[in-house]
């Protein structure tokens, strides 16, 4: 393969019929909201999907081929979905003849779908343009549950696969694509989470079938962390198998699409990035692109297309102590510090925005703009308040344009791409080794506090695994429900229980409900899985699932800012109501009511603020590479 990246290019004998076009991208993030999140447009991510859908139809390509979060949330708006589908009707059905042969054994690679088999051999569709995706830690179902790609697959409007079945073993057969004289053998690895799979690639439990009857151009997809933020919460590039011949690497949204030769490997990697910045962080300021792909036989070369749709961005740096920065008129070396940014957002920054606007069609005007300042004492800080409402009607998140960054007297900046990324400061702290001490992380730390003697009864009905769980789908997927669902379901489950134990003072029912927190905390394992079950599936933890039997009512609020409170109604005993039998309220005078509130739960909100007609068997063998 050495040097096969330009060889495409230079051989005058290569017939183009036997050439697979593809286009690739990846991270679309559909529905990531400016509107709320920036203050401006909402439709960003559409302009520029559209944009991506158009290159794919204006180059006439075999096939496009996406690496995961093409949505932005695990549970995307019915308005999301509608824009989405609308796109792909648009731009992927048509009568335009799809020259690819389907030689895999649908039945295997699309096992997890309702329709089994690739959408263009379905005769009740006209696919002209097919596209082929796996799904990322945005648009994650979970396991064994039913995501948005699995709808947009039971439509017929996308090729689904990559979808793992078994959290112990991956083993991925291959999506055999041919056209004339030219095979792609397509591998795809939906994400699971880094230290799992960091795992079971170090017990070589990653599994890649290889086809033995034809010689194959082999790419694989994958969503995973590239930058290494601990030793074992990401995939390293060279860990890959070695009989790959290109890797198409989603997740990290700096763009580096120009493939990559990894030393001492075969293969070279691709990473697309984002179409659309999620974040403010410097890798995201970087200009966008998606990639035109052409194979032929073992040759294949991969061509930049730039995204013109995407909203100007960007990102810079001031180390004060390198600026002659003089305090005149002002009252305050901080006035005076406030004085001289204005002037380079004016007179520096915003000229760069008028670079960045390509006159596409619909492309955002209002720039995002990050200006990191990197100071050495705290009276070099300014309110930026001032600044937010100069420019509130000319860049997207005034409020958000600066960062102050403190450094030490005489560190060294470096200045660029090597400067450490905010989002990547925060992130590490979310994940940790496995084999290291569990308190260096978030989740380590609230488990460290709340096992504390002293901490322990701050957390009654809900347990540090429900919350470090919510807390891990908050962060990665962007589920924004996850908090209020582990409260209510543990909340219902903790009232079943009490209710059973024919409990019926105040002290009684506190410390039942201890009891059973402890019992669950024993049962760690067990704990764990019923807190993802029931994150995973919403009728568990669905307003309309709360039990309204005898002696319980759980009252839920549609504001997430009302205090969630848990009420039990209980009689002295069972079987000592009235005549009326065991569903009456109870005789005269009989009753007992105790109505408690765990305010403990409240915890939860200071937490949210944190962020086959052509099919043909082929044969394969283990890959011992």
């Amino acid at each position: 393969m050495q040097g096969s990246i330009h060889s495409l290019v230079q051989n005058p004998q290569i017939d183009p019929e036997d050439t697979i076009s593809i286009l690739v991208a990846t991270d679309i993030h559909l529905g990531f909201n400016y509107k709320k999140k920036r203050g401006g447009q909402s439709d960003d991510s559409f302009i520029t999907f559209e944009e991506i859908l158009k290159y794919g139809k204006d180059n006439e390509v075999d096939l496009i081929l996406l690496g995961g979060d093409l949505f932005h949330d695990t549970k995307p708006s019915q308005t999301t979905l509608l824009k989405c589908m609308e796109l792909l009707r648009k731009y992927c059905l048509g009568t335009r003849e799809c020259k690819l042969e389907f030689l895999s054994d649908s039945e295997v690679v699309f096992q997890h779908c309702a329709q089994k088999h690739v959408n263009y051999e379905d005769p009740n569709l006209n696919v002209s343009m097919p596209i082929f995706t796996i799904h990322g830690n945005h648009d994650d179902p979970s396991f064994d549950a039913v995501g948005s790609m699995d709808v947009l697959s039971a439509t017929g409007f996308v090729n689904y696969f990559g979808k793992w079945t078994d959290l112990t073993h991956v083993e991925i057969s291959p999506i055999i694509l041919k056209k004339r004289n030219t095979h792609v053998a397509l591998y795809g690895l939906s994400y699971i989470n880094d230290q799992r799979l960091s795992r079971l690639y170090r017990d070589e439990k990653v599994e890649l079938k290889r086809v033995k009857d034809i010689d194959t151009f082999n790419i694989f997809v994958l969503h995973q962390n590239r930058v290494k933020h601990g030793e074992f919460v990401h995939i390293p590039e060279t860990r890959l198998h070695n009989f790959l011949d290109l890797v198409i690497w989603g997740h990290e949204h700096e763009c580096r699409i120009t493939p990559e030769k990894i030393a001492d490997r075969k293969y070279y990697i691709s990473q697309p990035g984002s179409s659309i910045a999620t974040s403010l962080c410097e890798g995201e300021s970087k200009p966008k692109h998606v990639g035109l792909l052409k194979i032929n036989k073992d040759q294949f070369k991969m061509k930049a297309l730039k995204l013109k749709s995407v909203r100007p961005f960007i990102f810079d740096n001031i180390v004060l102590r390198d600026h002659d920065i003089k305090i005149g008129d002002c009252v305050s070396i901080a006035d005076s510090i406030s004085q001289y940014i204005d002037r380079y957002i004016e007179n520096e920054i915003m000229p760069r925005v008028a670079t960045q606007l390509t006159g596409y069609p619909n492309q955002p005007l209002q720039p995002l703009i990050r200006l990191r300042i990197f100071y050495e004492d705290d009276s070099e800080q300014f309110d930026t308040l001032s600044l937010a409402q100069k420019y509130c009607d000319e860049v997207a998140n005034p409020l958000e344009m600066i960062l102050f960054r403190k450094m030490k007297s005489g560190e060294k900046i470096k200045h660029g791409s090597d400067l450490n990324e905010d989002l990547d400061d925060i992130a590490e702290l979310f994940q940790g080794d496995i084999g290291q001490d569990w308190t260096s992380t978030v989740p380590g730390g609230i488990k460290k506090y709340f096992d504390m003697e002293e901490n322990k009864d701050k957390l009654t009905v809900l347990t540090v695994t429900g919350l470090n769980e919510a807390l891990n789908r908050y962060v990665d997927r962007n589920d924004i429900d996850a908090f209020k669902n582990i409260v209510r379901y543990q909340m219902e489950i903790t009232a079943k229980y009490i209710k059973e134990q024919n409990t019926g003072s105040v002290e009684d029912i506190r410390q039942e409900i201890k009891n059973f927190r402890d019992k669950r905390l024993s049962e760690e394992q067990q704990e764990q899985t019923n807190v993802r079950k029931a994150l995973t599936n919403p009728s568990l933890t669905s307003p309309r699932s709360v039990t309204k039997s005898r002696g319980i009512d759980l009252t839920n609020s549609d504001n997430d800012d009302d205090d969630l409170a848990l009420s039990f109604s209980k009689t002295r005993g069972r079987g000592r109501g009235s005549r009326g039998g065991r569903g009456s309220r109870g005789g005269r005078g009989r009753g007992k009511t105790t109505n408690e509130k765990y305010t403990s739960i409240a915890t939860i909100q200071n937490l949210r603020s944190a962020q086959s007609s052509r099919k043909r068997d082929f044969i394969v063998i283990d890959d011992s590479d």
